[in-house]
């Protein structure tokens, strides 16, 4: 029983971490072209939300892209192209961020998620940057962040399933 209650502990814990909203960059950098490489892509349903970070809160949100309490360092909403969609921002200050995508198949602004038999896993694929994930979470900030150069970056993301993340297939 004791095995039980502590596996349950470290389950639930995982799922918690500290979130703010103070940017992780504390001066704005270089104007830089954020290139976002997005392969994996299996159809050109939907839309693909591509949604930069510079904070844990807004990270860790995931609300509705459109919900006007949706915060984004910037965001961008495009049209899929199977298999490998490329997405540029420009002007973005060189520093610190957390990227991640997520294929709206539906177009209804937001990552649906499994009702039966896994509750509360992603049913879109989704990829972060360092292409992270966690099996009951989103994965954390810190491990999402990449540094973005002057004059050019690129970031290159995988879209899979949570189910496909999980077990490799």
């Amino acid at each position: 029983m004791r095995n039980i209650l502590m596996i349950l502990a470290v389950i639930t814990l995982s799922g918690c971490q500290s979130t703010s909203k103070q940017s992780v960059n504390s001066i704005a950098g270089d104007a830089t072209r954020l290139i976002v490489n997005i392969s994996n892509v299996k159809s050109d349903e939907g839309q693909l939300l591509v949604m930069i970070h510079d904070n844990s809160a807004d990270y860790h949100a995931d609300l509705n892209i459109n919900d006007p309490n949706a915060q984004y360092f910037r965001k961008k909403v495009v049209a899929p192209v199977a298999p490998n969609t490329v997405v540029v921002f420009e002007n973005v200050p060189a520093g610190r961020y957390a990227i991640n995508v997520v294929h709206d198949k539906d177009a209804d602004g937001e990552l649906d998620r499994m009702i039966f038999p896994f509750l509360g896993m992603p049913s879109e694929p989704y990829a972060l940057s360092n292409n992270i994930y966690d099996h009951f979470s989103k994965g954390d900030f810190d491990d999402a962040l990449v540094e973005l150069a002057a004059p050019s970056s690129q970031v290159d993301l995988v879209l899979g399933t949570h189910l496909s993340k999980v077990t490799g297939l």
